[in-house]
Order: C-alpha cells, then sequence, then structure tokens
C-alpha cells in the first residue's frame, strides 16, 4: 500500500462495525445526531476496514481489507442484530477471534504509511462512521465533541448499491464486506466522474452528515524536477514553486522528476 499510494492517491474507504446503540431518528436535531454517532462510536469497535487506491483517471491499484480481532464473548457494546446481519454478510467472527488484527498494531503501522503520504483524497459514500471510526483508529481517543447535520443524498434512500446499478457499475465481492464497498465506492467515483465531468473542487470537504464543509482547498503546488535529486546544502532548489496566483507553498523537501500537481487542503 505504502508504495502504491505514491501513484495512486485517492483513497476510498469503507467500514464495518457492531451497529448502533443509539438510534437516531431522521428529524433529530444536530446536536443530538452528533451526539448519538460519538456515543456508538466511543463505545464499539470497528470490526472491517476496506481501502482501494485509485489515481485521478480511476485506474485502480489495489483493495485492501482489514479484519480486526473482535471478541463477542468479552465485547460489552454491540448491537445483536447487527452483529447477525454481517454473519449473513460473510464475516466470520470466530476467524476473527482468532486471527483478527490487533487494532493498537495496526494504528502505529498505518499512521505510520499516512505520514509518507500527506497529498491525499479522501472518498466515501455515505460515509460519515466511516470516518468517526477512521479518526477514532489513528488517533487512538474519543470523538472531539463537534459536527453539524444535513439531510442527505435522496434523503439517504439512494444507496452505493443502486446508485451502482443506475451507473452500470458491477460489484466484485459480497455486499457489506468493507473491501468490496471500498472498490465499488471508487468504481462509481471514477463513472460519475466520466459521465458527469464533475469538477472535484466543488465537493472537497463535504461528507455525508455534515452540513459545513469540513475543508477545502487552498493551494496548488507544482513540485520542481531535478536531473537526479536536490543537493542538500542548496535549499533554494528545493522549494516549491507556486503554480498560480491561488498558490501558497507549503512543503520544502527533495523531490525527484517527473512535476507532480499536489493540492493542499485546509481543516476548517
Amino acid at each position: 500500500m505504502d508504495a502504491a499510494l505514491h501513484h495512486h492517491k485517492v483513497v476510498s474507504m469503507d467500514s464495518e462495525f457492531p451497529g448502533f446503540l443509539r438510534k437516531t431518528p431522521r428529524r433529530s436535531d444536530e446536536l443530538s445526531a452528533f451526539a448519538d454517532m460519538k456515543f456508538n462510536v466511543d463505545n464499539m469497535k470497528i470490526i472491517q476496514l476496506g481501502i482501494t487506491l485509485s489515481d485521478e483517471n480511476g485506474i485502480i491499484a489495489g483493495t485492501w481489507e482489514f479484519n480486526f480481532k473482535f471478541l463477542i464473548e468479552t465485547e460489552v457494546f454491540y448491537d445483536p442484530k447487527s452483529i447477525e446481519f454481517l454473519k449473513e454478510s460473510g464475516i466470520d467472527f470466530e476467524e476473527l477471534r482468532i486471527n483478527g488484527i490487533d487494532q493498537l498494531f495496526f494504528s502505529n503501522m498505518f499512521t505510520h504509511v499516512l505520514s509518507r503520504h500527506r497529498d491525499l483524497k479522501w472518498l466515501t459514500f455515505h460515509g460519515l462512521y466511516d470516518l468517526a471510526y477512521m479518526v477514532k483508529l489513528v488517533t487512538k481517543k474519543p470523538l472531539p465533541y463537534m459536527a453539524r447535520f444535513y439531510d442527505d443524498l435522496h434523503r439517504g434512500e439512494l444507496g452505493l448499491e443502486k446508485l451502482a446499478k443506475i451507473l452500470g457499475v458491477k460489484r466484485v465481492g459480497g455486499s457489506h464486506q468493507a473491501g468490496s464497498d471500498s472498490l465499488l465506492t471508487a468504481r462509481v467515483f471514477a463513472r460519475m466522474k466520466t459521465m458527469y465531468g464533475i469538477e472535484e473542487s466543488r465537493f472537497v470537504g463535504f461528507l455525508y452528515g455534515v452540513t459545513t464543509r469540513i475543508c477545502e482547498p487552498v493551494s496548488t503546488q507544482v513540485l520542481p524536477t531535478f536531473p537526479r535529486c536536490c543537493e542538500p546544502g542548496i535549499p533554494q532548489l528545493c522549494q516549491v514553486l507556486p503554480a498560480s496566483r491561488y498558490c501558497r507553498p507549503m512543503i520544502h523537501g527533495v523531490f525527484l522528476y517527473p512535476p507532480i500537481i499536489q493540492h493542499q487542503y485546509r481543516v476548517l
């Protein structure tokens, strides 16, 4: 994955988790909705994480599915109906008990990989809980007390499977498997870009369930190229060159050819 991220910087993700301890009514106020999500995520553990890497043209580098250790016998918080649903979808909880990945080990390894790739684009479908579990997994902390919510795509009735059928995108693998769902998300997004000519900058920072933009593009950078490498001790050769009047150089370091366009984002 580390090697693939150098050239495939669109990260489509999906997760599977043990249901909801608090179910939020559709018309709940924003504070109640976020409080329910925080309570659910803080008190439960992620079961599966699916990641698909692709480039700007929708070319898939690969799909990874991480299955975490989950012991139903010792877990205090989970929704039994959701566990049965996941079993029916093909998740083997006995295998997770024996061979599941330790979450702390994964978190340390995954954050190390992410620290080497700061210019990634994250893609989710109805991904509020997916992102919440990812934040908890990476930070090893409870969720922060902040968020706002809105009415969703077709009021939440247009799911990934239905959207894929509308666009003529075939699924590989089974539904409600994090790896398969992340791959389908990547393919659906690529098809939408091709069919509708989506201008990505208009949608950067918008997340299912959050009213306000959580980040926005603030700069575009062209990384200069050199014959072999940037010689240490000559910092002026290592400076990022602005691509336009909107660019604010932020990164300094060693870059090899060919030139790379990087889009920087600012958390709001």
